[in-house]
């Protein structure tokens, strides 16, 4: 078969094009580091690399989340200690109000200084990280507690929860709402201070907070008192039935089951102002100036009515075990057991459980304050019913703070395992579309001499004419 002269041009031609091209694609992987510069390159290499790589993304944007979910968290966290160690200093001051020693000046005090720490929690609800309010729910961009006119604090927020993808279809929420933290609700009935003797009816009440009710005296029997030249004086605060007992020779009176008190002379100061006292804390004040000496044992009575904040005042019945009130301004409704009561005076009832901390705290400044004018033995009854309200959310924020710690733990190890699985990745790729230096470079020089090798052939071959041919 005769090769024509065009033939082998052409071959010629076409063997200088293809190692041109080894030589240049040796160079672009010497030059870029890769082995795989187009799909063409390396069709199965390729579609591995994508694949690998959309993984890679998928890791890095889970990062990215739990990154900002973190920060979120931490702020949280952090927020919540600061708000522990504010109930634990109003626990302090609390405790500090109750001494007996106290003046009424220095608890008036310690009431404004418990304001200021519920300004500042009212402070810590609110605070946000990046413009993102962190106790609202989902509401980040408005404050979540909102401060009324008369210092009333309401909650704006939500109670759903902001959750981030932490793995394929893994989601975690990031955020505790403010309504469990600082006004969970956790109903355990009704809770008395225990200064009139009134009781839960036997039906449920409904209601939220705190509710005063005002139990007066209405009407008083002193008996016979006045035949042993007793008499009674201002005001007092006995309800029902007590037994007045005086006792000459031991030169005694006592009131009910309270403690018998010395009868002082007709020229003390005392003998026209003296106050006798139940065990349960009644009083009657008596006039003794006149006291005939003699023996006496009788009765006193009162009869009383009540109402809870601006209701009308009811009549107290002692056989009534389940008498119903309503507040008119406030919709509160008290199912109350009257067969104990035995005094006036401003009685205090809890919806245990149901009360948020900012009234909380705002309650125990004004106990601190005492507008009522209540005696040491009163107040500190309201105090330590306070107590047992503030230990409760102290423990709520506590378990909060608990829930979030858990949660910044598990997102910072799932964090680690996906940087972890990240690098995996990058090295396979790096397998995959990475170029071998040492073996590029062989190639290159290989490409570069066969080139040349091809080149000075072609050369050869073209200088052949049909002149030498046909000589």
């Amino acid at each position: 078969m005769r090769v024509s002269t065009e033939s082998a041009y052409r071959r010629v031609l076409i063997g200088l094009r293809t190692n041109f091209s080894g030589l240049v694609r040796a160079q672009e992987q010497v030059a870029s580091g890769l082995r795989i510069l187009r799909p063409s390159d390396d069709p199965t290499g390729t579609s591995r690399v994508l694949s690998l790589e959309r993984q890679l993304a998928d890791s890095n944007r889970i990062r990215s989340a739990i990154a900002g979910g973190l920060t979120f968290v931490d702020a949280a966290a952090a927020a919540l200690e600061e708000g522990s160690k504010l109930i634990a200093e109003v626990r302090s001051l609390v405790l500090q109000s109750m001494n007996g020693t106290i003046t009424e000046q220095d608890r008036a005090a310690i009431g404004q200084q418990i304001s200021l720490l519920r300004t500042q929690m009212i402070e810590l609800a609110n605070q946000r990280t990046a413009d993102r309010y962190l106790f609202g729910g989902t509401k980040t961009t408005t404050p979540p507690w909102s401060v009324g006119a008369d210092g009333s604090v309401q909650y704006e927020g939500d109670a759903s929860t902001q959750d981030i993808r932490i793995g394929s279809g893994v989601t975690i929420p990031i955020n505790v709402s403010g309504d469990q933290i600082f006004a969970r609700v956790q109903p355990a009935g009704l809770t008395f201070a225990g200064l009139t003797g009134l009781a839960a009816g036997s039906t449920a009440s409904e209601g939220s907070g705190t509710v005063l009710i005002e139990v007066r005296q209405d009407t008083l029997d002193v008996g016979a008192l006045g035949s042993v030249g007793i008499s009674v004086v201002g005001d007092s605060t006995i309800l029902g039935s007590h037994d007045v007992v005086v006792d000459a020779a031991a030169g005694t009176i006592q009131l009910g089951d309270g403690p018998a008190v010395a009868i002082p002379g007709a020229g003390s100061d005392l003998a026209s102002g003296l106050t006798l006292q139940t065990a349960s804390g009644a009083t009657l004040t008596v006039d003794v100036t006149g006291f005939t000496g003699v023996d006496y044992s009788g009765a006193v009575s009162a009869t009383g009515s009540l109402r809870i904040g601006s209701g009308a005042f009811v009549p107290i019945d002692p056989t009534e075990t389940d008498l119903r009130l309503e507040d008119p301004a406030t919709g509160n409704i008290l199912h109350l057991d009257l067969s104990a009561v035995n005094r006036a005076g401003s009685e205090m009832v809890q919806y245990t459980g149901q009360i948020d901390i900012f009234q909380l705290l705002e309650g125990i400044a004004g106990d601190l304050a005492n507008g009522e004018g209540l005696n040491q033995s009163d107040l500190l009854g309201r105090l330590d019913l306070r107590l047992s309200e503030l230990d409760r959310h102290h423990g709520n924020l506590l378990s909060s703070l608990g829930v979030l710690g858990a949660r910044s733990a598990r997102m910072s190890n799932t964090s680690s395992r996906f940087e972890s699985v990240g690098l995996q990745v990058s090295s396979l790729i790096s397998g995959q579309r990475d170029a071998d230096y040492t073996e590029v470079v062989l190639d290159m020089q290989r490409a570069e001499s066969t080139l040349q090798l091809a080149q000075a052939t072609g050369v050869r071959l073209i200088q052949r004419s049909l002149l030498d041919f046909l000589r």
